[in-house]
């Protein structure tokens, strides 16, 4: 039976390489959708996990999980491998499209012909690979969406853990903003023994205006501290994103498609140059 499975594999895995030898590598992405799929091609063709993702980025892998060998090298070149990895489907990629973005697609070459012409590879236990957690939350019994950012961190040499970075969302932003300028603690408040503090810190929708102009609200702390006094509760993720930050120039943010197509599964959803440590680069998003 085991003989029998391995033969029906390698008879797919031969359909895959012999439609790759015969289309052209800028053709070879565009024809992957087109082509008329059975289940078990899809299966193959689809990135089941984003370890899977970063093995065929990286050009370890085949399709069927081997590794990479000559002559898989010789019917599928990197350069389709990497094309494979992006969502075909983006619009901003198509120049039939109205929504059809040259300067993107412009951006798209010159990422993969440089992660080629230069072998780039993305450690696969990065730091700078940074998840982030698109989850619901329960504050003040009103149900609100916020992202948690996490990212890896080296215990030993052979091991490694997920850590909260950052969170972002709305029910962050609680802080008001002081247009005209009346809330400050006034200079003569010293030899009153700072007795107007009370009033301070008694406006509460506005207390960042009675710090430092170099204060600036840390939502993880904030966010530690409303889930250890229960005023928030964690309910799910809903979505996951990758944010790659790893090569040197560029960030690119990989999600999952699932639908019944050989482009499928994790995919690059969008790409730009980056240059942000990562704790910016999270500020910077929107």
């Amino acid at each position: 039976m085991l003989n029998i499975h391995k033969y029906k594999y390698s008879a797919i895995l031969a359909a895959v390489l012999t439609l790759a030898a015969i289309i052209p590598p800028d053709c070879f992405a565009q024809e992957i959708i087109a082509s008329p799929n059975s289940n078990e091609k899809i299966f193959l063709a689809r990135t089941k996990q984003f370890n899977e993702f970063l093995d065929r980025f990286n050009y370890k892998t085949t399709f069927t999980g081997e590794p990479v060998d000559s002559a898989f090298m010789a019917k599928i070149p990197r350069i389709n491998m990497v094309s494979s990895l992006f969502d075909l489907k983006d619009k901003r990629t198509d120049p039939s499209s109205k929504e059809y973005v040259k300067n993107y697609s412009d951006l798209k070459n010159r990422f993969i012909g440089e992660v080629v012409s230069r072998n780039i590879q993305v450690a696969k236990y990065s730091g700078n690979i940074i998840a982030e957690a698109r989850s619901r939350v329960i504050y003040k019994g009103t149900p609100h969406n916020i992202s948690i950012f996490l990212a890896q961190e080296v215990i030993r040499e052979t091991r490694n853990k997920w850590v909260i970075l950052d969170v972002k969302g709305d029910v962050f932003n609680f802080l008001q903003t002081d247009t005209a300028f009346i809330r400050f603690i006034p200079p003569s408040s010293n030899e009153t023994d700072f007795m107007n503090l009370k009033r301070a810190l008694e406006d509460v929708n506005y207390l960042q205006y009675y710090a430092s102009k170099e204060y600036q609200p840390d939502n993880l702390n904030l966010f530690f501290f409303l889930i250890n006094t229960g005023a928030m509760k964690f309910e799910y993720v809903n979505e996951v994103i990758y944010h790659i930050t790893d090569i040197p120039g560029w960030s690119m943010k990989v999600k999952e498609y699932n639908r019944n197509e050989l482009n499928s599964g994790w995919l690059i959803s969008d790409l730009s140059e980056n240059s942000l440590d990562r704790y910016s680069y999270i500020r910077s998003l929107k």
